[in-house]
């Protein structure tokens, strides 16, 4: 056997063959790893941006509490806004922290609108705004196509607004809908807080006014002897939508 034999042609091209065809196998594998983990980071970065905008909405809406503010111009502004002037919803949330231990209130107005396509929270520091008051905007969800939100009445009937006439029967929650490129409709509906008692002070000896009650600060336990009598409450409602102000 000749020591100096080198490869032959077809064997050189075999070779090459089947050096392209391992190459091209493994370009085609990290291709589909890579594929993979844009996919994943894609779906955990909307995934952490949807928990977020969610934890928000519920942070928000289970401290809800019937204040009423006034806006730039002094008008009085419901404590549920709903489907009224700029803002598709607009509260008041207690809950608020100040860790400064500041003068101010802990009660804070916020409210929701869809800017382009995304999902903004704005946020007041005063709830009665003078001319000068700007919200600060806090972005919750990009990709989002709508937000809408509803009434839910007491026989499970949606209503986008109500007015003056329907004060006999108040709702009982709040739907919102927000559609998202990423996630579809996604809704979540919040209990509304019984509105009765926050205007009675709930039996706790508290006014209308916020005051106690004469018999409470001359010593008394808040009831006169014999069977007590009903209170008259003045039917009012908290909410304010696109219909008559309430």
């Amino acid at each position: 056997m000749d020591p100096w034999r080198g490869f032959t042609l077809l064997e050189v091209l075999i070779a090459m063959a089947i050096f392209s065809i391992v190459g091209l196998a493994s370009f085609q594998l990290l291709q589909s790893v890579r594929g993979i983990d844009r996919a994943t980071a894609t779906q955990t970065s909307a995934y952490r941006e949807l928990s977020r905008a969610l934890s928000v909405l519920d942070r928000d809406f289970i401290q809800l509490r019937y204040r009423e503010v006034r806006d730039e111009l002094g008008d009085r502004r419901a404590a549920v806004s709903v489907n009224d002037g700029y803002y598709v919803i607009e509260i008041t949330r207690q809950g608020w922290n100040n860790p400064l231990q500041r003068p101010r209130s802990e009660l804070q107005r916020v409210g929701y609108l869809v800017s382009g396509d995304r999902l903004e929270r704005h946020v007041w520091f005063v709830l009665d705004r003078a001319e000068d008051s700007e919200p600060v905007i806090q972005p919750l969800m990009e990709g989002i196509d709508a937000f809408s939100a509803y009434l839910v009445m007491p026989d499970g009937d949606r209503k986008a607004s109500i007015s003056g006439d329907d004060l006999n029967e108040l709702p009982i929650a709040i739907e919102l809908t927000f559609s998202s490129k990423f996630w579809g409709d996604v809704t979540r509906f919040y209990d509304l807080p019984v509105f009765i008692n926050e205007v009675i002070g709930a039996g706790n000896g508290d006014s209308l006014d916020g005051t106690e009650d004469e018999s409470v600060r001359e010593g008394g336990s808040g009831q006169e002897d014999g069977p007590p009598s009903p209170r008259p409450v003045t039917p009012q409602s908290p909410l304010s939508t696109s219909g008559d102000r309430l």
